[in-house]
């Protein structure tokens, strides 16, 4: 109903309405639900350890992990191994062209965004065992998802799976072994990342 009017405009009016949507669902869920953090309950089948041999990981983690393969394994059939994929990617790189041989791409970029905002209720969900929820949830963490498209690339898959594993890593060994110099070194490396690749370590160099 909000984004679909805004397909041909400018990546700043997306951006703002974005980002308007964002405060005024914050305002919303803090008016009904208070400002606290609310810690929720995993079931009882994912709340214990699994023993690994060398080491034991908490159930509901390894959990995460296995979301999250099939999740990227999903996506990567269906963007390179299916007949919509294929639609996806020519409308993305030449949407003139994608309609003139018979692509609906308003009704595309519709169910595409659809599932995106799918996936990142679900990614949101899954992880607030972790980090708690509170009505800030999705603005406290915009940063690093803004951060995790820029240094991968606009547009690639490969890329955003690339930067959000390594920053990841990168960032919790970095409040493991340096929590003071943490929040300063997951942004160092992003700058110096997009000094040296300014579209992402994985874009079209254009």
């Amino acid at each position: 109903l909000l984004y679909a009017r805004f397909y041909n405009a400018p990546e700043l009016d997306q951006v703002l309405l974005t980002i308007g949507l964002v405060f005024v669902f914050i305002a919303a869920c803090t008016f009904f639900w208070g400002p606290l953090n609310v810690q929720l309950a995993v079931p009882e089948a994912l709340s214990g350890r699994i023993d690994f041999g060398f080491r034991q990981f908490p159930a509901y983690r390894c959990f995460i992990v296995a979301v999250g393969i099939a999740m990227i394994v999903g996506l990567w059939y269906g963007l390179e191994r299916t007949r919509i994929g294929a639609q996806i990617r020519a409308a993305v790189d030449n949407r003139r062209m994608a309609q003139s041989v018979g692509v609906n791409v308003d009704l595309l970029f519709t169910l595409t965004f659809a599932l995106g905002s799918g996936l990142a209720a679900v990614g949101g969900a899954l992880g607030t065992e972790i980090v708690g929820l509170t009505p800030f949830y999705a603005i406290d963490y915009l940063v690093f998802f803004l951060i995790v498209v820029s240094v991968g690339g606009q547009g690639s898959l490969k890329g955003a799976f690339i930067a959000a594993l390594a920053l990841g890593i990168i960032d919790t060994a970095a409040k493991y072994y340096r929590p003071d110099w943490s929040a300063f070194v997951i942004f160092a490396l992003t700058i110096a990342a997009l000094l040296w690749r300014p579209r992402g370590l994985f874009g079209s160099r254009g």
